[in-house]
């Protein structure tokens, strides 16, 4: 409701008249249907799920902000428990027809009640009810069952998305009761709650309804009791479009008809549900096809549109299930508990894939393949994607984290698992690769952040929505696998099964705390007397669980003391932390595997670890099984770096790519000087393996983006890259296989690079796109980079006729690899015409722009010529922080810098953003020294190590 009118409205005196006996007759109405509804909520309810349906009105229901009670609490109280539900959605959707934007519902909820209370709280969140009732229906054998109190009123506590209701009487302990309300919702059009999508089939657009209820989405689609301990059974049909099939997580077990105005409907009702938690609920209304296939007494259906279905587009991901399901039932002994398992594909779904029991919701790039395409990273990322998926129904579903505070005992063990999931169908895939690539590329940076978080957060520290959605991160997946991947290396794999296994036994159906997980692996230790540790379970993961952040260890190997310090992923200077591990350490000696050895505190020596000769070398964390980061004195990175030009097959794969990483990251944070990291490259010519080689040019990049603007490039280019690549196999296998090879001697403009990259393109119809699925980013971009306007209006065109996201997303970034300072200036405009490119995707424009050395310096200046209508149109403060890091990444001279500190401080509000603002000028500042530093140091060592051509 708006303000009040100031336009000096006017009503005469027979209307004021007729409306005063207007509102006296509706008081009256009103006065008599209470009295008739109070009656009818005392009365037993014969049949709580009914038969025919009453269309929600619209709500009136208040929603009320300044009560003080227990709906201030973000946590739901425990006096009431649910049981069971009852549930019927109707989404209305008629195929041809205009897209509804409602649904509506009717919910009933048997709780028990463990403690008396005069109020119900229950989620619900934008949801309007047309009538709510509550009814006793049950107590204790040989009990009387009292009557249910009448309720006082109903309103919604907005903050902590709760319907709360107030009796005027106490509900009895011991005694169940039934809440059912009858209401109506939205159907979103992004990935949340109830939603719906488009897509086109054959020409056909056509329309899908799905679910997404993870982690509190659920209460906008029946009102419920939120939380992923307050599992219960469920009762589920969907009415819908007789044209349509209807999905939950359990089979259908009658499909009958409806009547109503509008039509025919179907009713499609579900068998009841194990005990679980909302959000795991799920359904999907569509006009999609299937294939089928039956493992072990449970079916498994892929569902898709009839399109991608008729191309074997899902013969892959049938094909895989059924062996990684039965993996998983083997490994965990817990047999999968339902009779069903449905995967769907949908044209578009935010979260990539969810888990819900028994039927599992992919997006459509998530999930399909062609047929007969090889085995490419696209295959491989459905494969883990689905095992991911499925480890889920044991981690998660059966057995659920208590709160989302520990979410990473969903997460970080279908993380872990996935791997092994894969690994079991195809051993020829290097999934340990995987964890060591995440780890090395991607978790060391999150866990560095300013923005980390530790493993296992305490309850208090995520109490709202918006608190619950950041733990869905880097840190819960992947440092939660690569911890586990710890435990299982040094208290052995079998020793981690048995420990899983007592524990999903004890907490099937149930909820769980971190300390439960330690508690089951210690059982499995103390069974035997193979394997002792040194300390408890607990004492030693605690330091890795409710702790952020990972440790550097610093090796002298002249004297054996290793001592450990928290990483700082930039300039540790002035960077104080009082944090230690208790770390398990692998290690070698001169290619010789020694005992295990365990650091628990800060310092400590080992005679053992200390070189007794000039040649010799130490080389900690082999396989990289420790969640940590090492520097050595520089007379064993010497030794190092000699043994990897002499023999790198001495050093383990995974720790080949260690020591890069490691020497370079040391780098990146001033704690080494870049020559020790050059050397550590002078080998490449001789390596083969992806790992490797993905590491290496990470890092090698960021070299690049600081030298790209100096005078030392040609040096480097010339000198290093050419040396180091000079080997690389030609056929199109190694084009799969080195990928960021490809993208970076591509960028170098290296002929051979060229010319088959060229070839590629050529190829390449709006209609028929034969670049491989892995390529496409690196085609595009070189494609444009070496041709003229006409490749870039293609791609231009292209991208205008995709609806995929992420193939829009490749399309925008390889659109900004343009030598063409015109080409650039008018692809900057464009960003600020919302008619060409969505406000949305704008920062990705000025993102790819400046990573281009061509168009660094024309963003900078569009950038400050336009200020004023990026301001005005960026009201996301989010975005327009990150792009005042994307210009900052880019900066090479003091002058730069000056002019972009002048720039921030005389556009952006005084005191907005002051702290974020003073910490990037204070990081640009220690970087560009740092950049300064080591295009000095690279320039010389270029000079003296590497040979000329």
């Amino acid at each position: 409701m708006g303000p009040m009118s100031t336009s000096g409205f006017y009503l005469s005196r027979k209307v004021v008249m007729f409306f005063t006996l207007l509102i006296l007759a509706l008081l009256l109405i009103s006065t008599v249907l209470a009295i008739l509804y109070a009656r009818l909520r005392t009365k037993k309810t014969e049949e709580i799920f009914p038969t025919t349906w009453e269309h929600p009105s619209t709500s009136l229901m208040p929603t009320v902000t300044d009560r003080w009670g227990p709906w201030n609490n973000s946590r739901l109280p425990t006096n009431l428990i649910p049981r069971h539900y009852q549930l019927e959605l109707w989404p209305q959707l008629v195929p041809g027809q205009e897209r509804p934007n409602s649904f509506t519902g009717q919910v009933n909820v048997t709780v028990m009640c463990r403690e008396e209370t005069e109020i119900i709280l229950i989620h619900s969140h934008l949801l309007n009810y047309s009538g709510v009732t509550i009814t006793a229906t049950g107590s204790p054998l040989g009990v009387e069952l009292h009557p249910s109190p009448d309720i006082q009123d109903t309103w919604h506590n907005f903050q902590n998305q709760y319907l709360v209701i107030n009796l005027d009487g106490k509900l009895v302990p011991g005694q169940e009761y039934t809440i059912q309300t009858n209401y109506s919702g939205q159907l979103n059009d992004v990935s949340a709650g109830l939603f719906i999508s488009s897509y086109s089939e054959w020409g056909t657009n056509k329309t899908i309804i799905a679910s997404q209820m993870e982690p509190t989405f659920a209460r906008s689609v029946f009102p419920c009791f939120d939380e992923p301990a307050m599992k219960a059974t469920f009762d589920i049909r969907l009415v819908h479009h007789p044209q349509f099939v209807a999905l939950s997580n359990m089979p259908a077990i009658d499909v009958s008809e409806r009547l109503d105005e509008n039509g025919t409907w179907k009713v499609t009702t579900f068998n009841t549900t194990v005990k679980m938690s909302t959000y795991i609920t799920a359904f999907v209304v569509c006009d999609y096809d299937y294939i089928n296939t039956t493992y072990n007494d449970i079916e498994i259906r892929v569902w898709a549109n009839k399109e991608d279905i008729s191309n074997g587009e899902a013969e892959y991901a049938l094909n895989i299930t059924g062996p990684i399901l039965a993996y998983f039932e083997e490994y965990y002994n817990v047999s999968y508990p339902l009779p069903k398992l449905d995967i769907v594909a949908l044209p578009y779904f935010e979260a990539s894939a969810m888990e819900n029991w028994g039927l599992l919701i992919f997006r459509k790039d998530s999930l399909l393949c062609q047929p007969k395409e090889k085995l490419t990273d696209k295959k491989v990322t459905v494969a883990v994607t689905i095992a991911h998926e499925l480890a889920h129904q044991w981690f998660g579903n059966l057995a659920t984290m208590r709160w989302w505070n520990d979410l990473w005992l969903n997460e970080g063990f279908a993380s872990y698992f996935e791997h092994l999931g894969v690994s079991s169908i195809d051993p020829f895939i290097k999934m340990d690769d995987t964890h060591v690539r995440t780890w090395i590329n991607q978790v060391r940076y999150s866990d560095a952040d300013f923005y980390s978080h530790s493993v296992s957060m305490k309850e208090e520290a995520v109490k709202t929505p918006d608190q619950i959605m950041l733990m869905f991160n880097d840190i819960t997946y992947s440092k939660g696998a690569f911890i586990i991947r710890m435990i299982s290396n040094f208290m052995t794999e079998e020793l981690l099964a048995k420990g899983l296994r007592s524990y999903l036994k004890t907490y099937s159906y149930s909820n769980a705390v971190t300390d439960d997980i330690w508690n089951h692996l210690q059982m499995a230790i103390d069974s035997q007397n193979a394997t002792k540790l040194p300390a408890s379970l607990k004492s030693i993961m605690d330091t890795w669980t409710i702790q952020e952040g990972f440790p550097v260890l610093t090796v002298n190997t002249s004297s054996g003391a290793i001592t450990q310090e928290q990483y700082f992923g930039k300039s540790v200077e002035n960077k104080i932390s009082n944090s230690s591990w208790f770390i398990p350490i692998f290690w070698m000696k001169n290619g010789s595997v020694q005992p295990l050895i365990y650091l628990e505190k800060k310092h400590k020596t080992y005679p053992e670890v200390k070189r007794t000769a000039d040649e010799e070398w130490i080389l900690l964390n082999i396989n990289i099984t420790g969640f940590y980061i090492v520097n050595y004195d520089d007379s064993n990175w010497h030794q190092l770096s000699l043994q990897l030009s002499k023999d790198p097959s001495v050093i383990p794969d995974g720790n080949r790519a260690q020591i890069i990483s490691d020497a370079f990251n040391l780098v990146w944070s001033g704690q080494a000087d870049i020559e020790i990291a050059l050397s550590t490259t002078l080998y490449l010519a001789q390596e083969q393996e992806n790992i490797v080689w993905n590491i290496a040019l990470e890092n090698l990049q960021i070299l690049e983006l600081i030298l790209k603007r100096t005078y030392t490039y040609g040096l480097y280019k010339i000198k290093l890259i050419n040396e180091d690549f000079k080997n690389i196999d030609s056929d199109e296998v190694d084009l799969f296989l080195f990928a960021d090879t490809l993208n970076t001697v591509c960028q170098l403009g290296l002929k051979d690079c060229v010319d088959r990259v060229t070839a590629l393109y050529s190829q390449w119809s709006p209609t028929n796109n034969t670049i491989p699925n892995d390529l496409r980013h690196i085609i595009y971009c070189q494609a444009i980079r070496t041709g003229t306007e006409k490749e870039w209006n293609f791609v231009w065109t292209i991208y205008h006729n995709r609806t995929s996201k992420t193939e829009r997303t490749a399309l925008l970034l390889a659109l900004g690899c343009s030598r063409e300072p015109w080409i650039l200036t008018r692809y900057l405009h464009y960003a600020l015409d919302e008619s060409k490119i969505l406000q949305k995707d704008s920062l990705l424009v000025f993102r790819a722009v400046a990573k281009n050395p061509f168009g660094y310096l024309l963003v900078w200046n569009f950038i400050r010529a336009n200020w004023k209508t990026i301001h005005t149109e960026y009201t996301n403060d989010f975005a327009l922080q990150s792009l005042f890091f994307t210009l900052a990444e880019g900066l090479s001279t003091d002058f730069e810098l000056e002019e972009f500190e002048l720039f921030l401080n005389s556009t952006t509000d005084e005191g907005k953003w002051s702290t974020m603002l003073d910490e990037l000028i204070k990081e640009s500042r220690e970087s560009l020294n740092l950049k300064k530093k080591i295009h000095t140091q690279v320039h010389n060592w270029l000079s003296e190590n590497v040979p000329a051509d």
